[in-house]
C-alpha cells in the first residue's frame, strides 16, 4: 500500500491515507451526494442562510464519512525512546552558594529547586531521552541524584567539563545539553569564548539575577625593592558592589593576627576601583606570611573575631555583605637572604671607604671585605749581597716569618680588612674563580687596569658574565682615566665609554639629581614620596669632581646625573647589563664629601643618616640578582594547587651541575613535612623538578637541599606559597551573561530561563534529534471523527425541525 502525502505541518509530521484506492469511488459518490443536498435545499423553504447552514452541517458530516473509507493517517518522526543522550550539567561550585540580591534562597539551591525529582519537566525529559547528570567544579563528575549535590568545589572549570562531556559522548547520539550556571569560571584559558561541540548547548539562567551588595579585595600585589626603609611595598586593589560614597578599612596584618598598618579609603562610586599600599620591612629573616584584610567600619568587631578565633571565612551571606570569603587574602613574603659578600678594591685608602664600610656595618645581610694598596709595587735592580735584600721595609720586624710573609720591592703592598679566614686575599686580588666566586659584588675604586694581570681582568670578566656578579666603578683618581682602560676587559665591562678627546677642562661637576628612569627604581630614592626627595636632593651637597667620560653605551641605562650651576649636565650613574650579571659607573671622585657635609639633625642622629643608607641601598642592589649555587624557583602548573618547584644547581665554576642529588621538604598547615625527591629536567642541564599537588588552602614553605655525586655538600635555599585555588570563586558575583549567551550562539542552543522549561521539553521532539523513529497514528477509526459526524447530522436535523423545514 503507498502513501500519499496530503498536506505537511512540518518537516516529521504528515497526513497519509490508508486506502488510497478509494480515493476516487469517494470522490465521485461524494460530488453526486453534493448536488443532491444542494437541489434539496434549493427547493425547501426558509431564508438562505438558514438554507446554506443545514447544508454545511449534512455535507461536512457526508464529507467525514467518506473521509473515513480512505483511511487517513498521521503519520510523523519522533525520537526514539532512550536512544538519544541528554546530558545536564550542574555548576556545583562554591559560587552557587553566592545570594542574589531580593533572592530568598542561594543560586545553587534555586537550581536544585528546580531539578529536583519529580519536577514535571524533567520528568517528560527523562521519558523520551536518557538523561545523565554531571556535576562540574575542579572536575567532572557523574551525579547519581539531585541529592548528592554539593556547592563547595573549589573551582568553576566550565569550558573544561563541556570539553570532556564532548569527548565523552564522541560517536554517540546527543540531542543537547543543559547547564545550570552563573557563567563565572575558571579557566586558565577563559578568555577563549568558542567552544566546540557538535550538539547545541542550553544554559539555565534564575529568574533573578541583581547583582549582591559586596566588598572584595580585587587583587593584592606585593613587590621587593632595596629601598632600605621599607623595601616590601604591597597593593591592596578594593571594589564594592552596591556601595558607594562609604569607607573601607584596609589592614595588614602578620601570621600572628598582629595588624602592621591600617589605611581607611573612601569608595566613591560603586565598582571603581581604590587602592591602598603598604610599604614595610619584614619583621625577621627568611619566608613570612601576611594577610591583607578589607572591611566595612561597622564590621570591625566582627571581623577583628573572626582573626582572633582563625575562623573560616565561607561564602555565606552576612547581614550586610553577600560574602567574606573575597575580604581577606594571604600573601607570602620573601626577603633576600644574606650575607652578601662584597669586595672593594682600592688603589689607595680613602675617605669613600671609610663611610662605606661604616654603613654596611649596620646592615646583617651584606659583609664587606676591603683590599686597600698602601703602597705600590717598586721594581728595581740592586746587587745581592748579605746585607742587601729585596723584601720591603714596611715590613721590617715582623719576626721569623717575615722572609714569607712580606712583599717585595717588586709588589704592591696591601692590607685586608673584613676577612674572614687568615688565608683570605694573602695573594692579593683573587686569580682562581673559586676564591673570586665567593663574593657578590665587587667594588673597584682608584685602581688603574696595569694592576690586573690578564688573566684576572678575564677572570673578572667571567665573574660578571657567568657568575652573574655585580661590578661597580667608582670615580678615584686612576679610574676611567688612563688610556689603556677603554682597550681593556675593565673598558668592556664598563657601561660607558671612555673619552675620545681627552680635554683638559675638568668634566662637569655639580648636585646629584635622578632621572625619569632612576626616580621609578625605589632604591635610587631616600624617601617614600617624589615630593619629598626632590626637597632632599635640593639639600644634598654638590660634588666638586667627576672623570671625563665618553657616550653612554647601547642598553645602558642612565639613573643619576650631574648638573652643573650653568645647567651642563654629565653622568652619575650609569648602569647595563652584562651576560648574568650588572655593571655600573659612578663617575665620582668626591662621593665622601656629601657625608662630610651632613645636616645637623643626621650629624647628631636625629635623622636619617642619607649618606649611608644611599650606600646601603646601592650595595644590596649590587648584590641583590646575584645567584647562589642552589637557586629555588615557584610556579603554579594550573589553577588547581599544584606547584612546580625547580632547583638550578651549579657548580663551583657556576656551570649547570648534573648528577646532583636534590631534595625537597614541604611543610604545610599542619607542621608535618613532606619529602619530594627532584628529578633531572629532560630538556635542561642543571635543572631539577618537583610537583607538589595540594588540593587545600594554605600556606607552605620549602626547603631544598643539593648534594654532588660524592654526596657533599652544594647549597640550600628555601621559599614559600599561599595556594588558594577557591579564591576565584568569588571574585566576580555577576552573572557572565555574556560567556553564556556566546557559549550558546556557538554550539547552536539557546539561552533559557528556569520558567522556559517545560516548554522547551514540550518543544523538544519537533528540533533536530539524531536517532528517531517514524510513528503512525490513525484518524479514521477516532471516536471523535463519528462524534463530529453525528453532530453535524443531529444539527441539521434540529434545524430542520426548528424552522419548519422537513
Amino acid at each position: 500500500m503507498n502513501d500519499t502525502l496530503i498536506t505537511t505541518d512540518d518537516w516529521s509530521n504528515h497526513l497519509v491515507w490508508g486506502a488510497p484506492e478509494w480515493l476516487i469511488p469517494a470522490t465521485i459518490f461524494g460530488v453526486i451526494l453534493t448536488i443532491a443536498i444542494a437541489w434539496s435545499y434549493f427547493r425547501s423553504r426558509g431564508s438562505v442562510p438558514l438554507r446554506l447552514l443545514a447544508a454545511g452541517l449534512k455535507l461536512l458530516a457526508v464529507a467525514l464519512m467518506l473521509l473515513c473509507l480512505l483511511q487517513p493517517m498521521w503519520r510523523g518522526e519522533r525520537p526514539r525512546p532512550q536512544a538519544n543522550l541528554f546530558p545536564i550539567l550542574v555548576d556545583t561550585s562554591q559560587s552557587m552558594q553566592l545570594q542574589d540580591a531580593d533572592a530568598d534562597q542561594s543560586r545553587g539551591d534555586t537550581f536544585a529547586q528546580a531539578l529536583a525529582d519529580g519536577s514535571p519537566w524533567r520528568t517528560e525529559l527523562e521519558r523520551t531521552f536518557d538523561v545523565r547528570l554531571f556535576g562540574a567544579d575542579s572536575q567532572l563528575s557523574r551525579l547519581s541524584d539531585m541529592d548528592s549535590l554539593d556547592f563547595s568545589g573549589q573551582q568553576s572549570l566550565l569550558q573544561t567539563a563541556i570539553d570532556t562531556i564532548v569527548q565523552r559522548m564522541d560517536g554517540r547520539p546527543v540531542a543537547g545539553a543543559l547547564l545550570f550556571s552563573d557563567g563565572n569560571l575558571t579557566d586558565a584559558d577563559s578568555g577563549r569564548l568558542q567552544v566546540q561541540s557538535p550538539f547545541p548547548i542550553y544554559p539555565v539562567l534564575s529568574e533573578n539575577r541583581n547583582s549582591p551588595t559586596d566588598l572584595k579585595l580585587q587583587s593584592v600585589s606585593v613587590t621587593q625593592s632595596d629601598f632600605e626603609t621599607s623595601p616590601m611595598t604591597v597593593r591592596a586593589d578594593v571594589m564594592a558592589t552596591g556601595i558607594a560614597n562609604e569607607d573601607a578599612v584596609v589592614q595588614l596584618l602578620n601570621a600572628d593576627g598582629r595588624v602592621v598598618q591600617e589605611q581607611t579609603i573612601r569608595l566613591e562610586e560603586e565598582g571603581k576601583q581604590q587602592s591602598a599600599t603598604f610599604r614595610f620591612r619584614p619583621e625577621q629573616a627568611g619566608t613570612q606570611f601576611y594577610r591583607v584584610v578589607t572591611f566595612t567600619p561597622a564590621q570591625r568587631a566582627a571581623i577583628r573575631t573572626r582573626i582572633d578565633e582563625d575562623d573560616v571565612w565561607l561564602t555565606a551571606p552576612t547581614d550586610d555583605e553577600a560574602t567574606l570569603r573575597n575580604n581577606q587574602q594571604w600573601i607570602d613574603v620573601q626577603p633576600r637572604r644574606g650575607p652578601f659578600r662584597i669586595l672593594y678594591l682600592a688603589g689607595r685608602p680613602n675617605w669613600d671607604f671609610k663611610f662605606l664600610r661604616r654603613a654596611l656595618q649596620s646592615d646583617a645581610e651584606t659583609q664587606l671585605v676591603g683590599l686597600l694598596r698602601i703602597a705600590d709595587k717598586e721594581p728595581k735592580f740592586s746587587f745581592r749581597d748579605k746585607g742587601v735584600n729585596s723584601s720591603n721595609p714596611l715590613f721590617a720586624g715582623l719576626g721569623e716569618d717575615e722572609e714569607e710573609t712580606r712583599e717585595q720591592y717588586d709588589e704592591a703592598v696591601m692590607i685586608r680588612l673584613g676577612v674572614k679566614e687568615s688565608e683570605e686575599l694573602s695573594q692579593g686580588f683573587p686569580e682562581t674563580s673559586e676564591e673570586l666566586y665567593g663574593y657578590h659584588g665587587i667594588i673597584l675604586d682608584d685602581i688603574e687596569p696595569e694592576f690586573f694581570t690578564q688573566d684576572q681582568m678575564l677572570l673578572l670578566r667571567q665573574f660578571v658574565s657567568l657568575r652573574g656578579g655585580g661590578l661597580l666603578m667608582l670615580g678615584g683618581q686612576e679610574s676611567f682615566d688612563d688610556d689603556s682602560f677603554t682597550t681593556s676587559p675593565l673598558g668592556e665591562l664598563s657601561p660607558v665609554y671612555g673619552p675620545r678627546n681627552r680635554s683638559d677642562s675638568p668634566a662637569a661637576a655639580g648636585k646629584w639629581s635622578i632621572t625619569r628612569e632612576g626616580m621609578l627604581l625605589p632604591w635610587q630614592r631616600l624617601r617614600e614620596t617624589t615630593a619629598a626627595e626632590k626637597i632632599r636632593l635640593q639639600q644634598m651637597p654638590a660634588f666638586r669632581i667627576a672623570h671625563e667620560l665618553g657616550d653612554i653605551k647601547p642598553g645602558a641605562i642612565e639613573l643619576a646625573q650631574l648638573q652643573t650651576a650653568s645647567g651642563q649636565t654629565g653622568p652619575a650613574f650609569v648602569t647595563q647589563r652584562f651576560g648574568k650579571g650588572r655593571t655600573a659607573a659612578m663617575p665620582i671622585g668626591d662621593f665622601w664629601r656629601w657625608s662630610m657635609r651632613r645636616s645637623e639633625e643626621q650629624s647628631t642622629g636625629q635623622d636619617n643618616d642619607d649618606p649611608a643608607q644611599a650606600w646601603r641601598q646601592i650595595a644590596r642592589w649590587l648584590v641583590g640578582e646575584v645567584p647562589r649555587r642552589v637557586q629555588l624557583s615557584m610556579e603554579p602548573v594550573a589553577s588547581n594547587g599544584s606547584m612546580q618547584l625547580r632547583a638550578s644547581v651549579f657548580d663551583e665554576d657556576y656551570l649547570p651541575m648534573e648528577n646532583a642529588t636534590v631534595t625537597m621538604n614541604v611543610i604545610g598547615e599542619d607542621g608535618k613535612p613532606i619529602a619530594l625527591s627532584a628529578r633531572p629536567n629532560a630538556d635542561e642541564l642543571g635543572i631539577y623538578d618537583a610537583t607538589f599537588v595540594s588540593r587545600e588552602a594554605g600556606r607552605f614553605q620549602v626547603s631544598v637541599e643539593a648534594k654532588a655525586a660524592d654526596q657533599s655538600f652544594i647549597g640550600q635555599d628555601e621559599g614559600g606559597w599561599v595556594s588558594d585555588p577557591g579564591r576565584e570563586e568569588t571574585q566576580t558575583l555577576t552573572w557572565n551573561e555574556d560567556w553564556l549567551n556566546q557559549l550558546a550562539t556557538d554550539t547552536g542552543g539557546e539561552v533559557l530561563r528556569l520558567s522556559d522549561l517545560q516548554a522547551f521539553v514540550n518543544d523538544l521532539p519537533n528540533r533536530e534529534i539524531p536517532v528517531t523513529e517514524t510513528w503512525v497514528y490513525p484518524l479514521w477509526h477516532q471516536t471523535w471523527v463519528m462524534l463530529l459526524a453525528m453532530a453535524c447530522l443531529c444539527g441539521e436535523w434540529g434545524l430542520r425541525r426548528w424552522k419548519g423545514l422537513a
